[in-house]
């Protein structure tokens, strides 16, 4: 559950949530629950290592319990010794175990005698942190007993932005990315030479009550909603398509999406309608446009093409600012431009790829690990 009010949710981090704090270190967890938590919907590293636990028969010897925003469509088709839970039973159910598992947010009460936890949030920070992580950061470490890091070159922003203590930070690989290692999906979108996923940020959030530009932004960078049948056709003439998701928290209350054929804009929602993983139709795809997000780490793993937007790069740095250097930080082709965009688009058609050293060396700074089996790490870490 998210608390809009920034201040409202330090009252209560602050001043209510130590009585739960106190009560919680005089009780006995038990050591069969297994805990995952999100404060958002289902997804990311906590859905990744949950389909792991239930895919290697971990409910057999553990009761999971999961909480998050949209628990209640899971309830119905849940396996056997798996709870649903929402954002009050959630606490109790944190009270109960011994293994807490967290992705995005956590239940601020502190961990208890014999309680481990770890949290993997859902990607390394390529972002700075929020307004709310630096305001809740001095009492991290009270609540995770590790904190997930895929290389050390993260190190320094995580303990910055936490204030997490160096010697709690442990390293492997996002869960998530295991299904990088799997075989493409081959989703429906008809016929291309290549594919092309384009993952912007968001700018403004309704959920978690963020604007991290300050002005009305496009729902894409650069390529105008009067440019959507331009650039099209010109997809079209040279069999390329790119398939825009955009973010989860993107907010679309100003915007009526498109579909057409070679530029495809697909909402969050309809992506989950199509049934659609993100992580797998990274996998299924030749190249990558993004801008400021945190995936384009997991898409190194592929060692494909990367272009990165600009467009608004000096006022987010002067708003939310980059938790690593964003000019080190973006092997491939700067897209500032509608021309950029086709220039890019060509030389994936062509196979051309300009920044493969350039990716490779980056790869190896953010992603140590490069074997696949993540989740198995995580669960070994955990004692689980």
């Amino acid at each position: 559950m998210i608390i809009r009010n920034l201040k409202l949710k330090i009252f209560l981090i602050k001043k209510v949530f130590p009585i739960f704090s106190i009560i919680n270190k005089r009780l006995n967890h038990k050591k069969n629950i297994i805990f995952f938590y999100c404060n958002l919907s289902f997804r990311d590293n906590n859905k990744a290592l949950y389909d792991y636990a239930i895919e290697h028969n971990y409910n057999k010897k553990y009761k999971i319990i999961v909480s998050s925003s949209d628990y209640k469509k899971y309830v119905a088709s849940k396996p056997d010794n798996v709870y649903f839970v929402g954002p009050l039973a959630s606490i109790f159910w944190y009270c109960l175990s011994k293994y807490v598992i967290y992705c995005i947010g956590k239940i601020p009460i502190e961990l208890g005698k014999g309680q481990k936890s770890i949290y993997l949030n859902h990607g390394m920070p390529f972002k700075d942190g929020s307004a709310g992580e630096f305001e809740q950061s001095l009492i991290m470490d009270k609540f995770f007993t590790y904190m997930l890091s895929t290389g050390t070159a993260f190190v320094p922003s995580i303990k910055r932005i936490y204030s997490f203590p160096e010697n709690k930070i442990v390293f492997g690989g996002n869960p998530k990315c295991d299904m990088l290692f799997l075989p493409s999906p081959n989703y429906d979108f008809g016929e291309y030479s290549k594919l092309i996923i384009w993952t912007p940020t968001f700018r403004k959030s309704i959920s978690m009550n963020m604007d991290d530009t300050g002005v009305d932004s496009a729902i894409i960078p650069i390529v105008k909603v009067e440019e959507f049948d331009k650039i099209n056709n010109f997809l079209k003439n040279i069999n390329v398509k790119i398939v825009i998701k955009l973010h989860p928290e993107q907010d679309l209350c100003k915007y009526s999406l498109t579909n057409l054929e070679y530029f495809v804009l697909l909402s969050h929602q309809e992506f989950i309608r199509r049934k659609m993983d993100i992580n797998r139709f990274m996998k299924q795809c030749d190249a990558m446009i993004t801008d400021y997000s945190s995936i384009y780490y997991d898409f190194l793993l592929l060692n494909r093409p990367i272009g990165f937007t600009e467009d608004d790069i000096e006022r987010y740095a002067d708003k939310r600012g980059f938790a690593v250097d964003p000019m080190t930080f973006r092997p491939g082709m700067k897209l500032k431009t509608y021309d950029d965009i086709c220039i890019y688009a060509q030389k994936i058609a062509d196979g051309i790829d300009d920044y493969r050293e350039e990716r490779e060396k980056i790869n190896s700074k953010v992603n140590e690990f490069r074997g696949g089996n993540f989740s198995k790490k995580i669960f070994e870490v955990m004692g689980i």
